[in-house]
């Protein structure tokens, strides 16, 4: 979906000056008119993540869905920047010149979520970081997606869409996907307590991250997911069906719904 300004919405204040002092861009009219970008709308939607069954089947309590309570639960999300690294070079008298040289991205995201009665959350990140590595022995309880094959990254990792969206909660603004998604830390240490402190708690989880694509198959499948999230919801509105179609990496298979019983941890 694209963008819904008109290419030319700026030129009445740009090359006119007509509303130079009220900053409004292009006019009344709904076909030209350029709406400001309004925080606060976001989603996320797990692509794929890893198989937690074997460590979630120690974990005191039973989630249905595993991705369900982690997109439902997420109230702020961090994602990383880049930064243009550059050579200098100097001439006579001091003159200075740089040319670029890389670019240098970031490699963490940070979700917050609030957490629940049950502790939800932090049942299953510490389930994610012992899958990964064990605390009484220090291995991997990966689950290989492949019968008799040895666990992989991708057995260990998420992909997960991130995208914001106009106040309608539909109209995608920005999109995202980010690739090898682990924790990079267990929050059991936000479990003190204080007796005088009485509040809810937020778990703020970073996540290292290899890849954050920003591609045409990443807004088709954003608007995709929006159209049925809105669809769900509001009357009137186009119910899309989740998309495959589009050429893009291997970003492994859809989410599983993964179940964990009663036991401790």
């Amino acid at each position: 979906m694209a963008s819904n300004y008109a290419p030319n919405a700026f030129n009445g204040t740009v090359l006119s000056g007509n509303n130079r002092f009220s900053r409004r861009w292009g006019s009344n009219n709904s076909d030209v008119a350029v709406d400001p970008y309004i925080t606060g709308y976001h989603f996320i939607k797990f692509q794929h993540f890893p198989n937690l069954d074997t460590v979630l089947s120690e974990v005191a309590t039973q989630y249905d869905s595993v991705t369900n309570v982690l997109e439902s639960l997420v109230t702020s999300v961090t994602i990383p920047g880049a930064t243009v690294n550059k050579a200098e070079f100097q001439g006579l008298g001091g003159i200075r010149w740089f040319y670029p040289t890389n670019v240098d991205w970031d490699n963490t995201i940070t979700l917050k979520f609030w957490e629940m009665s049950g502790t939800p959350v932090h049942s299953i990140i510490h389930a994610w970081v012992k899958m990964i590595g064990d605390y009484r022995a220090g291995v991997t309880r990966a689950v290989p997606s492949v019968t008799g094959k040895t666990p992989t990254k991708s057995d260990i990792s998420a992909s997960m869409y991130y995208w914001t969206t106009k106040p309608d909660g539909f109209s995608v603004s920005y999109h995202s996907l980010a690739t090898g998604m682990f924790p990079t830390k267990d929050p059991t240490d936000m479990f003190g307590h204080d007796l005088t402190a009485i509040d809810k708690l937020e778990l703020d989880i970073d996540f290292s991250v290899d890849v954050l694509y920003h591609e045409g198959f990443t807004r088709k499948q954003c608007q995709a997911l929006a159209s049925t999230y809105s669809g769900a919801f509001t009357s009137g509105k186009p119910v899309v069906t989740y998309m495959n179609d589009d050429a893009s990496p291997d970003i492994g298979t859809p989410a599983p719904s993964i179940k964990g019983t009663s036991s401790a941890i």
